[in-house]
C-alpha cells in the first residue's frame, strides 16, 4: 500500500510536540513499481507524492498530493493497481489527494508508547480515469510504535469506508519492526495487509524493507524496497524519499 511504505518512517520519529510549540515538515521523493495485477500484461507506476505535515500540540495535520505516470493499469484506493483492470497504454497527471487529521493519545513517556487516532479522506481529484478510482473514500486507523531500546516495534489497524461504490469497505494493517545503527540511522521492515475489495479478488499483501538516514536537524532521507505476494500487490518496487522540517 503506497501510503504506507512511502512515510514508514514518521512513525518511527513521531512524538507530541511540547506544549505550545508547533513543527511543518514537507516530503517528497520517487516511487517505482511493476507487475501484471492479474491481468496478461506488465503495469508500471511512477508516483511522485508532495506530503505537507503540521504537527501543533496533540494534533497531526498531513495532505498528500501525488503525480502519476501509470503505463496498463488503473490506480485503485489504496494508491496502487486495481488487480484485474487495465487500462491501456500511458496515463500521467495528478493523482487523488489524501488529507488527515491525528490525535496524539500516547506520546511515548509512558513506557515508551506512541499512540496515535487518525481520520483520512480520499479525494476524487485524478486528471484520468485511470490515475484514480474517482470516490470519496474515508477511513479511520490507529497507529502505534513502541521502543525497546536501539529496537523499536510499529503498527497499524484500521477500516476503510468506499463511499459511493461496489467495492467492499475493508479492513487493513500493517506490522513493522526497525532498530538503530546509529544516533542518525534507522533500518527496518513492514509487512501491509488489507482484505479483499471483491470476492473474487485477492487482498494485498506486501512487505518492505527500508532504511531513514537523518541527514541534518532539518533533512531526512529515506530508502527502501517492497516485494508483493498476491495479485493486488506489484511485483516488486521501490523508491526514495527526502523530508525537510521547518
Amino acid at each position: 500500500m503506497k501510503h504506507k511504505r512511502i512515510l514508514l518512517a514518521l512513525l518511527l520519529s513521531g512524538s507530541a510536540l511540547a506544549a505550545g510549540t508547533s513543527e511543518l515538515s514537507l516530503t517528497t521523493g520517487l516511487d517505482y513499481s511493476t507487475g501484471d495485477y492479474g491481468t496478461s500484461t506488465t503495469s508500471e507506476m511512477w508516483y511522485v507524492p508532495i506530503t505537507a505535515k503540521y504537527e501543533t500540540g496533540r494534533m497531526t495535520y498531513k495532505t498528500t498530493i501525488p503525480y502519476l505516470r501509470v503505463t496498463n493499469a488503473v490506480v485503485g484506493p489504496d494508491g496502487d493497481p486495481i488487480e484485474g483492470v487495465d487500462c491501456a497504454g500511458t496515463k500521467t497527471g495528478l493523482g487523488d489527494i489524501t488529507a488527515s487529521a491525528g490525535y496524539n493519545l500516547l506520546d511515548g513517556t509512558t513506557n515508551g508508547l506512541l499512540l496515535d487516532a487518525v481520520a483520512k479522506v480520499k479525494m476524487p481529484t485524478a486528471e484520468s480515469k485511470c490515475l484514480g478510482n474517482n470516490k470519496t473514500d474515508y477511513a479511520l486507523q490507529v497507529d502505534a510504535a513502541k521502543a525497546f531500546g536501539a529496537v523499536t516495534a510499529f503498527g497499524t489497524a484500521g477500516w476503510k469506508d468506499m463511499g459511493d461504490s461496489d467495492l467492499r469497505n475493508p479492513f487493513y494493517a500493517s506490522l513493522g519492526i526497525s532498530t538503530k545503527l546509529g544516533p542518525t540511522t534507522t533500518v527496518g521492515a513492514a509487512y501491509d495487509w488489507r482484505a479483499r475489495l471483491r470476492s473474487s479478488r485477492d487482498p494485498i499483501r506486501e512487505a518492505s524493507l527500508f532504511l531513514s538516514q537523518k541527514l541534518s536537524d532539518q533533512w531526512k532521507l529515506q530508502v527502501y524496497g517492497v516485494k508483493g505476494f498476491s495479485d493486488n500487490s506489484p511485483d516488486w518496487g521501490g523508491g526514495v524519499m527526502v523530508g525537510y522540517t521547518y
